[in-house]
Formats: C-alpha cells, sequence, structure tokens
C-alpha cells in the first residue's frame, strides 16, 4: 500500500473531517495511487503534469520515499518526453509550459535536486511568451481573448509573480510587460458607434462551435476561466506585488465597476452571465435571467473571489463587503440550488468548496467553513470507480470526453489534492494557478 494511512490519521489538520468522511477520503488516496503505480505506462505526457503536483503534495504521506522517488522519476520521464515532443509548446497554465513550470515549482519545494529542470523550463516559459507577445503592437492582437486564465496571459502572470521573492529579474520583468499589456487592453473601444470595455473580443472558430453568443459583434465574458475574471485576480495580485501600482489602480477599479455592471439578481442571489453578446452589453437585445452553476470557472463563487481580492488590494471596503455578503448568502443556499452535477475543481462541489474555504481563513466566517465541509464530504467519500462510472452516465449519449483520472481541473486527483489542501488549512500551487490566492 503507497499511503501510510496511520500517518495520515494521526496529522493534526488544520479543518477536522468527521470519521465517516476522513477514514474513506484516506481509502480512496490509497486507491488512487496504487491505481497510479499500476497504470504509470498509461499516464499520458499532459496528465503527467498533474500527477507530479499530486505526488508533490502528498509525499509526507508515503510508506516508502523509495516508492515515491520512482513514482516520480516515471512520471519526469513521461513529463521530459512530452516536452521534447512538443506537447506542451504553450503558455497555457493548462496543458502548456506554465502548468509544467507550477508542478515543478511545487515539487522543487521539497525536492531540491530538480530546480534546475525548473529553471529550464522557466527559460523556455520566457521565450514562449516573448514570441506570444510580439504582436502586442498590433490593433489585432487586442481583439482576441488573450488574456483569459486557461490558455492566456493572467496564468503566466500569476506565475511570474511567484519569484518576485526570489529577486528574478527576468521573471519579474516579463511580468511587468504582461501587465503593460493588460493596461493597454483596458482602455475602451468603440463597437457599433458605442462605447465597449478593452476586455471585449471576437470568438474564435473554435469557441463559436460550443456557442453562438457574440459571434457578430463580439462579447464580454465575465468568467474566471476564459474571461474577465483572471485579469481582476491577476492584475489585483500584481497590484500587491507594487507593479505599475499607479496605472492598475485605475484598470482594476474599471475592471470592478464592468462586474457590478453585469451583476444580476434571482432570488436575492447574485449572478452573472458567463457571456453574453455586445448587442446584450449595451442593451439593444435581452438575455434571460436565470441561476446558473455556482462553480469556479464561470460562476458567481468564482468571480466574487476575485472581486474580493480586487476589494482588498485597492482597500475598497465597499467591493470587499459585496464579495464577501453575497458569497455568505450562496453559502447559505441549500447545496442543490448550486446546480453543480460533479465533484470535479473546475465546475464542480470540490472547487467551490476550496473558494469557500479561502474566504473562511480570510474572514473566519463560520458559514463558510460548514459549507466547506459540506462539499468536501461529497468528495471525500467519492471511490475511483464511482467518478468514473459517474463520468460514462453523464456523457451517455453525448459527444463529450470523459475526464481523466490524473487531470487536476476535471479528474480525480484534483479532487483529493483540493481536498488535502483545505483540510491542511495551506493553498497548493494549483489554487494558485486558479488564481484563487
Amino acid at each position: 500500500m503507497p499511503i501510510n494511512t496511520e500517518k495520515m490519521k494521526q496529522d493534526n489538520f488544520a479543518v477536522k473531517l468527521p470519521e465517516d468522511v476522513f477514514d474513506p477520503f484516506v481509502q480512496n488516496v490509497c486507491a488512487y495511487f496504487t491505481t497510479l503505480s499500476k497504470n504509470m505506462n498509461h499516464v499520458s505526457p499532459v496528465d503527467s503534469i498533474d500527477v507530479i503536483s499530486t505526488l508533490a503534495w502528498f509525499r509526507e504521506y508515503f510508506s516508502s520515499e523509495s516508492e515515491w522517488e520512482q513514482l516520480t522519476l516515471n512520471t519526469l520521464g513521461i513529463l521530459r518526453k512530452g516536452i521534447q515532443r512538443s506537447h506542451m509548446d504553450t503558455i497555457a497554465i493548462f496543458g502548456g509550459l506554465t502548468h509544467v513550470a507550477f508542478a515543478l515549482y511545487d515539487l522543487s519545494i521539497t525536492t531540491p535536486k530538480i530546480r534546475p529542470l525548473l529553471l529550464e523550463i522557466n527559460e523556455l516559459l520566457l521565450k514562449k511568451l516573448t514570441v506570444f507577445l510580439e504582436p502586442s503592437n498590433k490593433k489585432e492582437f487586442y481583439t482576441v481573448p488573450n488574456y483569459e486564465v486557461i490558455s492566456g496571459l493572467s496564468g503566466p502572470l500569476r506565475y511570474l509573480l511567484t519569484f518576485d521573492e526570489l529577486n528574478d529579474d527576468k521573471m519579474k520583468a516579463m511580468a511587468e510587460r504582461i501587465v503593460d499589456v493588460f493596461i493597454k487592453r483596458s482602455e475602451d473601444t468603440t463597437v457599433l458607434g458605442q462605447r465597449a470595455p478593452g476586455w471585449h473580443y471576437y470568438p474564435s472558430d473554435t469557441e463559436a462551435m460550443y456557442s453562438s453568443v457574440g459571434i457578430v459583434n463580439g462579447c464580454i465574458n465575465y468568467g474566471v476561466s476564459h474571461g474577465m475574471g483572471g485579469p481582476l485576480a491577476a492584475l489585483s495580485l500584481a497590484y500587491n506585488k507594487c507593479i505599475r501600482k499607479s496605472e492598475l489602480e485605475d484598470v482594476i477599479g474599471k475592471l470592478i465597476a464592468e462586474f457590478k455592471r453585469g451583476m444580476f439578481y434571482v432570488n436575492g442571489i447574485a449572478y452573472w452571465h458567463g457571456k453574453i453578446g455586445f448587442e446584450h452589453y449595451i442593451g439593444t437585445e435581452e438575455m434571460a435571467e436565470v441561476p446558473s452553476q455556482m462553480s469556479w470557472c464561470y460562476g458567481s463563487p468564482g468571480i466574487l473571489r476575485a472581486l474580493y481580492m480586487a476589494g482588498v488590494s485597492l482597500s475598497d471596503q465597499d467591493t470587499t463587503k459585496l464579495a464577501q455578503d453575497e458569497l455568505i448568502k450562496i453559502v447559505n443556499m441549500d447545496i442543490q440550488a448550486y446546480l453543480l452535477q460533479q465533484d470535479i475543481v473546475c465546475h464542480g462541489h470540490v472547487g467551490t468548496a476550496a473558494i469557500f474555504n479561502l474566504m473562511y481563513q480570510d474572514t473566519g466566517h463560520t458559514d463558510f467553513l460548514n459549507k466547506t465541509l459540506e462539499m468536501v464530504k461529497l468528495g471525500a467519500t467519492l471511490t475511483i470507480e464511482q467518478f468514473m462510472q459517474n463520468e460514462i452516465d453523464r456523457t451517455a449519449g453525448l459527444n463529450l470526453p470523459i475526464a481523466g483520472v490524473n487531470n487536476h481541473l476535471e479528474g480525480y486527483s484534483g479532487i483529493i489534492q483540493t481536498i488535502l489542501s483545505i483540510i491542511k488549512g495551506h493553498a497548493f500551487g494549483n489554487e494558485k494557478r486558479l488564481l484563487m490566492i
């Protein structure tokens, strides 16, 4: 058995789970690593990134250090081959070089010997970012959603800010360059003769395949994963690091105003449309105001967390209070009203629980902790077999991929790793990668 269950049970966790929740969680962690050990040959290069992250944070609970080392070396071998074959040849924070960098940074904390590999990845990322930013002097650069978290610049900016304390001049210079691009992006533009926020964009052909919103005259995207929520959180963190502080105060303030403008209420609960066409933005067309999933990616919890971070950064008490008060309303809802169908990080119970737990750490408001524990129970007691069956049932008859066990954002490893972060009371690299902190 890879995991020392007694050691896990004896750990002094910051958040105590009931025995009927904690014991199944420990067994599910054991099952995950047993499955990983048996199926290492089937781990994909992209999934190897999240496996490294999971190994890094569960290392202390392994029964055998040599077994942990062997699993880690095997996973690093898969990752190296993936890099050599250009499987991660983008700046993306999910499946790209920023994703790799975050995972290796986490691993380097307890395994300094891999730091040369981390520095190598950092150099590759800086080169890739330089190429990515080359067209930033052209108008067309500011008409596409290249600022987003998943595959755009908000994710790399968050990673680069990690190195401020290390006095890494190259990383700091690149962070400043991205911030400068965001400052330029924040300038209002004109569409159909009307003012539009600079974050307005025209969907790609791929995005248009899944949504008809904004195809003709562009759209405004409020999501954290693919919209303005990413820059709001990332720039708030940059502001805290005193990067372009005087300019960012105005940029962040304008973003806050856009979110307040787009907020609507259903039964007293704050919501946003994930994405709206420009026609809706200027009021020439209407969209039904209905409840949506309470998720990290596009839901109110993720957006309100970004607003809370922005309010705290600017010492904007009104925004801070608004975000906290609206989140308290949400944690007091029945969990069924969250409309979440999965337990995953991206748009599932565990990702939302991570946000509530961070709000509890920041505010001490016990309503956040109570809802966190309620949501954690769903993921902690979910076995791998149940997870996979749920995926099969969810995708039956639909043209949708089944989430992988080793994927952090939409898979099982994200569930167990996020729960560990919650009960330890310590945010891991993945919470930073998601711009929750």
